[in-house]
Formats: structure tokens, sequence, C-alpha cells
């Protein structure tokens, strides 16, 4: 009752985890990595009378998904039901649906998870980790896995992909975190074929012209196979002028037991997105023209393509009772394209005041390089301006990786020893002309063309051991990391030499953590953990420099990782159908990545400098009950308190001092969400809200806060479905009609915002602004 007192306190509708056989739509994940069980289980598994068949999956009445009381670490979980009644609103993400976990800030600025953004603490996305079945998503480039290196539509995941979703906050063991864990772990664990032949076909319509349909297909066990097939599209006019975007998903899962001890796994996902991005807007004008408002498409405008795909082939064995080894062997590719352009007649002046990002260039400068480029924009097209007003950027990445574990189960322990080898290469590269479509020369009209290759290996050993019967946990862990990456440039508008730049970085990193029952019901933990985060690739880019001499020359980099400490504690109490988890964490950051310059060469090196702690409170309170005559009721309530301050002070050369006490941008310092269901005769009601508190933001191209917000903001979501049974089987023999309505009040606030200079030094805030109210139907027929 106590989380229901909350909700009402904030006045907001909520989300809930109460089950039931009806409403659940996939099976249980038994195994927090990729939702598979072990080969015997998957010999031995028979479809069972009380199994119900919805969406595609098997599911019982017992499928709701909880982190052990016994957890050395903080987690939480997002389980199969939440998953299935997701809103279908093109605001909705495999990001943005993390919001009602604590300490997660997610947003995406367009439809179909265009520049989608998430925070986890105050770590952004290239800061802790995304796995896909334990397979590692982040770009090993440039660190996060959704709109990185301006890859503003590289999307790979849907909601409907997945069974569940464990979020691991702070440090965890070595098994769990992969590379650049710092803040955590955010594991997606696949969606599982089932035991049943059947699926689904259903579509959605709603505001901004948003419609999607999709299709699932389960072939149920065929002596020992299982698949599961599932495509889906969606489309939007999006929320913001001239930002259409549509988007294709192909899902397919794979579970073969050979026998009753070994067991052949597959996941491959591929996805195509195309559309328009929007831009940051200057809100002046979003007060003069409407909030929806954006640039003109022939002033200027950025249509964008991505295709992506993973293959992940999962393995199985079980050698003895008590010995288990997996191997995970994954494949990856994305592709992004964008071809920007920006009209030379309405760039900023005295009568146009806003800069239009994506300029063209003022001057032919590389034609003084001796080594070229060569294109000559004004000899082509009249004026530099108009010879480079449209830019092409192609952003390319691909890796195969191999991850292998053994366990050990022992009387006391469960001992996990394991590695991991991933490659990965890019190829990064940006074309200037006057006309599209855009040549690609080389030597010619290239501003850089680049090709680099990084390999990351780790391996690590982990221990569970269970003493005092089975009060006491205690997990120590150690992971060995190493790093070997090179940077080659050929020459362009960007680089007048061509060079070459190599690294290497290895860290041992260690982690503890310990739980005790203290009585039934309630269990205490604390941990700590030390990992690091290597330099983005762009850390490499200055090593191309020109001294004071005029001579171009190459600067071997010396930048260092980025480290955190991580401390946690917390405790866990449950009893009945209530649940509350309390934690606090601090983390300590140093190494922070700045430039230096020289005074007498007038060389640029980046060094590390500044340092920073993040530290803070959560809490999650859930409660199920039900009643005979009234249905089912669940609630919860999470807060979190994050704050985020630099503890040293440093010199940027775009912003000038940042000092000791400065909060970093980005980070609400307060988060609460709170959500309840309600579930009657195949009726369902889900009610929530979250509250974000105001955030600083940074300066457009510093990088570093200023004293200017985003202001605080509360959005509530509502959404209500029945689901009604014609018959025991067939197709249509069930039937779910949905209505969600997000942004339930309309509320009017920015996603995301920059300060920036106009034409006449005055300072100005810009930004895009997030979705107003949306309203979005949707029926699914079961076969």
């Amino acid at each position: 009752m106590l989380a229901l007192a909350i909700l009402a306190a904030m006045a907001g509708g909520l989300h809930g985890t109460a089950a039931r056989a009806a409403d659940l739509g996939t099976a249980p994940a038994a195994n927090a990595g990729d939702g598979t069980s072990t080969p015997a289980d998957d010999a031995k598994k028979k479809p069972k009378k009380e199994v119900t068949q919805l969406n595609g999956v098997s599911v019982t009445a017992a499928a709701i998904n909880d982190v052990p009381p016994t957890a050395t670490y903080t987690q939480s979980q997002i389980d199969a039901e939440t998953l299935h009644n997701l809103s279908p609103a093109p605001v909705v993400t495999v990001q943005t649906m993390l919001n009602q976990q604590p300490s997660v800030f997610a947003y995406a600025n367009g439809p179909n998870g265009v520049e989608s953004s998430v925070n986890l603490r105050a770590f952004n996305s290239s800061q802790f980790s995304e796995t896909f079945a334990g397979v590692a998503l982040n770009d090993v480039f440039n660190g996060g896995v959704t709109n990185q290196a301006e890859n503003r539509n590289n999307v790979l995941l849907i909601p409907a992909n997945l069974q569940s979703v464990d979020i691991y906050r702070g440090i965890n063991n070595p098994a769990v975190n992969s590379y650049n864990s710092l803040g955590g772990t955010i594991n997606y664990v696949p969606r599982q074929p089932g035991d049943t032949m059947g699926g689904r076909v259903g579509a959605s319509y709603g505001s901004f012209r948003s419609y999607d349909y999709h299709a699932s297909f389960d072939t149920g066990d065929w002596n020992g196979l299982k698949q599961y097939f599932a495509f889906a599209h969606s489309s939007s006019r999006g929320w913001i002028d001239h930002t259409h975007d549509r988007n294709d998903n192909f899902y397919w899962a794979l579970s073969y037991a050979f026998d009753e001890n070994n067991t052949l796994s597959n996941y491959l996902l591929y996805n195509t997105n195309k559309g328009l991005s929007p831009f940051n807007m200057p809100q002046a004008l979003q007060q003069q023209y409407g909030r929806s408002y954006q640039w003109p498409l022939d002033w200027t405008s950025s249509p964008i393509k991505d295709r992506n795909w993973l293959d992940i082939v999962d393995w199985k064995s079980q050698f003895a009772d008590n010995v288990a080894f997996s191997n995970k062997l994954f494949f990856g590719r994305n592709e992004y394209l964008r071809t920007s352009y920006s009209n030379p007649l309405y760039q900023q002046s005295a009568t146009q005041p806003y800069n239009l990002e994506d300029n063209p260039s003022g001057y032919a400068f590389w034609l003084g390089n001796p080594d070229g480029p060569t294109y000559d924009p004004a000899a082509v097209f009249g004026s530099v301006e108009a010879g480079t007003a449209y830019h092409f950027y192609g952003y390319t990445t691909s890796g195969v990786g191999d991850t292998a574990e053994l366990t050990l189960n022992l009387p006391n322990n469960e001992v996990v020893i394991g590695g991991n080898v991933t490659w990965g290469k890019l190829h990064s590269r940006e074309y200037w002309y006057g006309s599209a479509p855009v040549p690609k020369i080389n030597g010619y009209n290239d501003t850089w063309d680049e090709h680099d290759h990084r390999t990351v290996s780790s391996l690590f050993a982990q221990d569970t051991v269970s003493l005092f019967d089975d009060r006491l946990h205690l997990t120590p862990g150690l992971k060995f990391i190493h790093a070997s990456t090179t940077n080659h440039d050929i020459v362009g508008i960007y680089y007048p030499i061509a060079g070459t730049v190599k690294d290497t970085e290895h860290f041992v990193s260690p982690t503890f953590g310990a739980n005790y029952q203290v009585a039934d019901g309630l269990n205490v933990y604390a941990s700590y953990g030390k990992n690091f985060k290597l330099p983005d690739i762009s850390a490499y880019y200055g090593a191309f420099q020109t001294d004071a001499n005029g001579n171009n020359t190459l600067v071997p980099p010396t930048v260092k990782p980025e480290y955190v400490e991580d401390y946690e504690v917390g405790a866990r109490y449950r009893v009945d159908g209530f649940s509350a988890t309390l934690n606090g964490y601090r983390e300590n950051f140093r190494n922070t990545f700045i430039t230096v310059t020289d005074p007498v060469t007038q060389l640029s090196h980046f060094r590390n400098g500044g340092s920073s702690r993040y530290q803070g409170v959560e809490l999650q309170l859930r409660e199920d009950w039900q009643t005979m005559s009234a249905g089912t009721f669940g609630a919860y309530f999470n807060y979190a308190h994050n704050q985020a301050k630099f503890t040293s002070s440093f010199t940027s050369d775009f912003a000038g001092q940042v000092n000791a006490g400065q909060p970093l941008a980005g980070v609400p310092q307060n988060l609460y969400s709170a959500g309840v269901t309600w579930k009657w005769q195949g009726w369902r009601v889900d009610a929530q809200g979250r509250f974000v508190d105001k955030q600083y933001i940074d300066q457009l191209f510093a990088g570093t806060p200023t004293a200017a917000t985003i202001k605080p903001y509360a959005v509530f979501d509502i959404g209500v479905s029945d689901t009604v049974q014609f018959a025991s089987s067939g197709f249509g023999h069930e039937v779910r009609f949905g209505l969600n309505v997000d942004n339930l009040f309309n509320r009017h606030y920015l996603n995301t915002a920059y300060t920036d200079t106009d034409y006449n030094g005055n300072d100005f805030i810009r930004g895009i602004i997030a979705a107003p109210r949306s309203v979005t139907g949707s029926v699914d027929i079961h076969f």
C-alpha cells in the first residue's frame, strides 16, 4: 500500500508488474545473458496444458522475473509483461522505455529512435555498456550504441525483439560488465522461441500520421528445433516539421537441443531506417513560429539512412552435472549515410542571425596545401560557399568477436572463468561539393577518409561464495583488459598530410560484492569496483598538427583512459507482494579528456585532466495484490537523487575555466517515476508518470556546462487494452485491442538544449522539443 500512497501524492499514473497468463506474452528468461535455459532443460522440456500461447511465445502464470535478494550489486529488471504492454507510439524505443527505472534518463529527438540517447546515473551512453544476449552493442571506436559519432538513426533493436531487460547500475561483476562499463550495464535479453506453434499479426495508427504493421510466427518444438520469426514496419511524419522517418526490423531466433547436454542458439537482427533528422532550433523561432518549427527544406536539410545487423551464434554444453561451457560467436555491421545541405543564401548574417549547422565553408583554405586536395569550389560553382553547400558523411563499422565461459558449480561456490576477443573496423569519410549526389574522390574533394582498427580482449575470473547456511554471499572478481588501436588518415581538407597513429592500453579491473541476510526477507549488500573507458577514436585526430612555423607534423597521442572507482551499499526487503530496495553510491571519476596547447610550439595535445564525483541515492518500491471481485492491482515507485560535479578545475580551449564544484550538464538531480496497473477479465489499464528535475546545459561547441538550464517537467501516460478470447485455437482465437495516450497532459519541454551565440554576439538557447500528446490505437490478432 505504501507505493500506492506515494503515487497518489504525485497525482500521477503508473505501470505495474502483477502477472496473469493472458497478459504476459513471453516466457521467463532463465539466463541473465540471453534468456536461454540449460541444454538438459531444453532437451527435456515438454509443452504443458497450463501454458498459454500469446504473441507467439509460450508463457505461464509464474513468468515474472525479479532480482534475487542475494544479489551483491545494484540491479533491476524489466519483465516480459511490461515489454508486451508498451505503447506502440513512435516515441517509445528500447532506450526510452527504460525511463521508468531508477537513474535512467532517455529521450528520442525523432520518431522510430532517431537521435535516441540514454543516460545512466550521470554517465552518458559512451560510459556504460548496452549488451544483447551479453554481447556488447557499444561502438568500439566511439563508445555509444545510438546517436554516437553523428549516427543519428543507427537503430538495431526494437522492444518486440526482447524477452526482458536487466539493468545493472554501477560497476558489476566481470561476467556482466563489458568494455567501457563505467556507469553500469544494460543487458537486453533476446526474445526466445516457444514450445507451441502460433503467431500474431497486428497494426497501429496514431498521432503524427504514425502507423506500424507487424507479424510474428513461432514454429513450436520440432524434435528439439524451435524458431521464432518477426517483422515490423513503422512510419511517422514526426512531431517536428520535416522529420518523417520509416523503419523496418527483422528478427530471427533459433534454438536446437542436440541432446540433453548440448544446445545451439542463434539470434539474427536486421534493421533499416531512413528519414530526416531534426535540428537544434533557436527558442525564439520556436516561440515565433510554433513548437514544431524547423528550418525550411530549401534552407537546410539532413537526409539520413542507416543499415544495421547483428548475428550471435551461442553454443552451450553441459560437460558434467557441475561443469558447463558456453561460447558466443558474433558478427555485425552498421552503415550510416548522410548528405546534408546548407543554402549559402541563408547563412548567418545581420538579417538571419542564427547558425544553420552543417555550414558551407567560407574559403578554400586547403588549396594551399602542397599535397591537396585539389577541389576548387569557386572555379566549379562560382563561389566557395556554393561549392561546399553539400556534405556527404559516411560511417561504416564492422566487427567480429568471440566470448567463452566455463562455469564450475561447487558445493559452496560458483566459479566462472571466461574471456572475450572483439575486432572492429571503421571507415569514416566526408566529402564536400556544390550539388548532389556528391562525388567521392580522394585527393579531390575529400574532407577526410579515415580507416581505423581496434582490437579489445579480456580475461576474467569470478567466484560466488555461499557461507553460513546460505546467509552470506561473496562475489570477488578480476578482469584483465587489453586494447590496441590504429588510426590512419589520407590527405583531405582537414588533413594536410597522411599518417598513421597507433596506441595500446591495458587495465586490471577488480570487483567485490557481499550480501548478508539479516532476517527473513531482509538483505543488505555492499560492493566495490574499478573500471576504465578507452579514448574515443576522436582522441587520435589531434595527432595531425601544424606547428608554429607552418610545418605539418604528426604528434603521437598521449591521452590515457578515463577511470572510475565505484562504491555501493544497499538493502532489499520483501514480504508477500511488497518489495523495497534502497541503495547509495559514490563513483569517483578521473582523467577527463582535455586539450592542452604548448605555448612554444603551439601544438595541441590531448591530456588527462579534471576529475568528477558522481554520487546519489536510489529507491525502488513495488507492491502487487489481488482481490476476488475487483481484479489484480500492481504499483511501483522509484526515486533517484544523482549529484554530478567536477572535483578539480581545468581549462577548456573553447569555454575557458571550468571550476571544481561546477555541476555536469545533462544530469537531472532528481528523477521520480511511478505507475499502477489494473487487470480484470481481459481488461488492462496502465498509468504511469515521471518527473525530471532541471538540467544544466552545455555550450554548443565547447561541450562544457553553462549556467543555463532545461526546466523541470513531469510527463504522464495511460494505456487501456482489452484482450478478447473468441476460441481455444485457430486464426483470430484471441484479439487484443489497445489505446495509448502518451504525454497525457501535453506538457511542453525540451529533450535537449545548448547555449549558442548569434551573429551579434548575443547568447541564446537552441534545442529540440519533446513529443507533444500522442494518441495511438492498436490491434493484434493471434493464431
